[in-house]
């Protein structure tokens, strides 16, 4: 999982780096010396500012202290983490500096000057996260006794998140700093909730002299050997050698080289393919299943239960990739499998098939082999979508071994997805949003693209709706979300705003009524809703708050979805991990047009007396006996009338809060 914060609010790897200072070169190693204060594993991402999921600017430091050494260090290479889920490449920056004071890093200009001639300015390519490295023709000297920090500048993304990745440590402080979230000079992951997020780096050189070193470990296909034939992947000499024979017979020289440093950007791994029950009718080398892919749109149809075996190729030169697309329709909610085995990583996907309006990412599988997808749709048309994902790496139909795939789809109906409650309309129904379409992403607090908290609220002023006058009886909340990750754990909540101004926070002036957990489902644009049963009342007249409190997700981006309609209402977030811990209108942080879609169904009037709250007992007053059961509730107690702030304990806020009410109800 990358973890990164990617704030929308404040908001690789795949060495086809188009700089020709960032080393794709493989050489010899005969360095001497390695310099780096943790493990350069790398299994998360970076913490970086976003807007909407998008990169802004960032600057990441990490310091090396050389106080007690005796050596010089001549830097021939440096490698770091990072990388970018976007489609097009991004400008990069990397420095090294002397750090004046000696303590954590400030600013360029305030404690950092620039060592000449370390500043290496390249792009980092598409590609998920993984080590790069950066080489120098003539070292860096890094003295002794000195505190050095290395500086990497990552551009703003155009459609992805540019991050650097790592490890969860132990390590060296990772630092960061970017206007665009308000950070001007540097601040530690630590500092800002992340302590377990550590940028994997190390320097590599000599100590020997200040001539350069060869630095560079991984395979040996980008080598020319003109004295030997073959490389050491197997899958990457086949494609070479399909190219040009002579690599594989007489001797692996310059041109096999380049071969495999263009085309050679994936690896293939064991997978037993089961047995199928159907065969793909597109030949390999073929395109007639490409679906929203073609000119004329076309796909293969798929029932429950069929194994299908199917071939997948990549044309590198010609820039094209085989996708197959398998057409299903469920006319009842279903928990829909796609079961993906292959021997080269691919893509395993549910897609709509609406090729006009443009199809959409449903979700996404997960593993290698098998790569899973499992989700539960609602009932439609859709297609399970299977393609290789080679890094734009070359995988020709003559490699039998690795373009065949099995795939099977499961289908199983149920009476309704989880987050997807059967309402019956009510008499009224009351929005504060002037269309219902859902067309604009939502706003998130977000670590590497994996959310964090995030609460969000919107509210309805019913004096001014056509229930004005009476109470309502609220039995059904309908809101937009979005959720690229498996489902995650949320709470819809309703909310008496009490002194009928902007929310500030739970327990500040909204008084809870009542609370429906549910799920976030996967999807790119979901409608989703939950039913109260028993209806919640709400006083006549009232402004009712209602909000949405998203847990921590464990794999995606999980969010509101809404509109740029009008609205009555602003969107309002709080989100503790990212420095909001009141509501905060999505204007006041620069995002004018992006309203959370919410309505709401219920009846006029209330069967029965208003609610009381603190009433427990039901007398018609909040007294000594009320506050005995609240005490019987101390603790932990999620979902309880005494927990009238609804963080899911009852403690001394909400006592506060039963004593402002105590005596006869109204």
């Amino acid at each position: 999982m990358r973890r990164t914060i990617r704030m929308k609010i404040l908001t690789a790897i795949t060495l086809g780096l188009s700089a020709a200072a960032i080393d794709t070169e493989v050489r010899a190693q005969d360095c001497d010396a390695v310099l780096n204060t943790g493990s350069i594993e790398i299994t998360q991402g970076g913490v970086s500012c976003a807007a909407a999921g998008i990169t802004t600017i960032n600057i990441f430091a990490k310091s090396y202290d050389r106080t007690g050494e005796t050596d010089d260090l001549y830097v021939s290479c440096i490698d770091f983490g990072a990388g970018n889920t976007g489609t097009t490449s991004v400008p990069i920056e990397i420095a090294i500096y002397t750090d004046t004071d000696g303590g954590d890093p400030q600013a360029p200009g305030v404690d950092m000057v620039e060592i000449p001639g370390s500043r290496i300015v390249g792009e980092l390519a598409p590609g998920p996260d993984g080590l790069l490295q950066v080489s120098y023709g003539t070292p860096v000297l890094l003295a002794a006794g000195g505190v050095y920090v290395v500086e990497l500048f990552i551009a703003a993304s155009a459609d992805g998140f540019c991050s650097i990745s790592g490890n969860t440590g132990p390590d060296a402080q990772t630092f960061i700093r970017t206007d665009d979230c308000g950070l001007s000079t540097y601040v530690s992951y630590a500092s800002i909730g992340f302590p377990d997020n550590f940028w994997a780096q190390q320097l590599v050189g000599s100590t020997n002299g200040d001539q350069p070193c060869d630095c560079y470990t991984g395979s040996d296909c980008a080598i020319p050997r003109p004295d030997e034939v073959g490389c050491d992947d197997p899958l990457c000499e086949s494609v070479v050698c399909l190219i040009d024979p002579v690599c594989c017979t007489d001797s692996w020289d310059e041109t096999c080289a380049a071969y495999a440093d263009t085309l050679c950007n994936f690896t293939g791994f064991e997978c037993d393919l089961p047995t199928s029950t159907i065969a793909e009718a597109e030949p390999c080398g073929s395109d007639t299943n490409g679906g929203c892919n073609m000119d004329i749109p076309a796909f293969e149809s798929i029932a429950s239960g069929d194994v299908v075996a199917g071939t997948c190729h990549v044309d590198a030169t010609a820039d094209f990739r085989d996708t197959d697309w398998y057409q299903f329709t469920i006319d009842q909610p279903s928990n829909v499998t796609w079961t993906v085995n292959s021997r080269v990583p691919v893509d395993a996907l549910i897609v709509t098939t609406d090729c006009v309006a443009g199809a959409q990412v449903v979700s996404s599988g997960s593993g290698e082999c098998p790569a899973i997808n499992q989700i539960c749709l609602q009932p439609g048309t859709y297609a399970a979508f299977v393609a290789p994902d080679t890094g734009g790496g070359n995988l020709p139909c003559e490699l039998t071994d690795f373009t065949a795939y099995t795939a099977e789809l499961l289908v199983e109906p149920l009476e309704n997805c989880p987050g997807f409650d059967v309402c019956e309309p009510g008499e009224a129904s009351l929005s504060p949003n002037s269309s219902q379409k859902l067309d604009t992403a939502g706003i998130a607090c977000q670590a590497d693209g994996v959310t964090v908290e995030n609460t969000y609220a919107v509210s309805i002023d019913l004096a001014a709706s056509d229930v004005s006058g009476t109470d309502f009886n609220v039995s059904c909340v309908n809101f937009g979300c979005e959720n690229s990750g498996s489902p995650v754990q949320a709470s819809i909540q309703l909310w008496i705003d009490l002194d009928g101004g902007a929310p500030t926070s739970p327990g500040t002036d909204l008084e809870l009524l009542g609370t429906r957990d549910t799920v976030i489902t996967t999807g790119p644009s979901n409608f989703q809703s939950v039913s109260f049963e028993p209806p919640i009342c709400v006083p006549a007249d009232s402004t009712l708050v209602v909000t949405m409190a998203i847990e921590p997700s464990n794999d995606g981006y999980a969010s509101y979805h809404g509109n740029a309609q009008p609205t009555t209402s602003p969107t309002w977030i709080l989100t503790a991990p990212c420095g909001i811990n009141t509501f905060t209108d999505l204007v006041d942080i620069g995002f004018p047009d992006n309203n959370w879609v919410v309505r709401i169904e219920g009846d006029a009037g209330c069967e029965d007396d208003p609610p009381c709250p603190g009433d427990f007992d039901g007398d018609g007053v909040v007294d000594g006996t009320d506050l005995g059961l609240l005490i019987g509730d101390w603790g932990p107690c999620k979902g309880c009338d005494a927990d009238f702030n609804g963080d899911g304990e009852v403690r001394a806020a909400d006592l506060g809060l039963f004593l402002s009410l105590w005596g006869p109800c109204p």
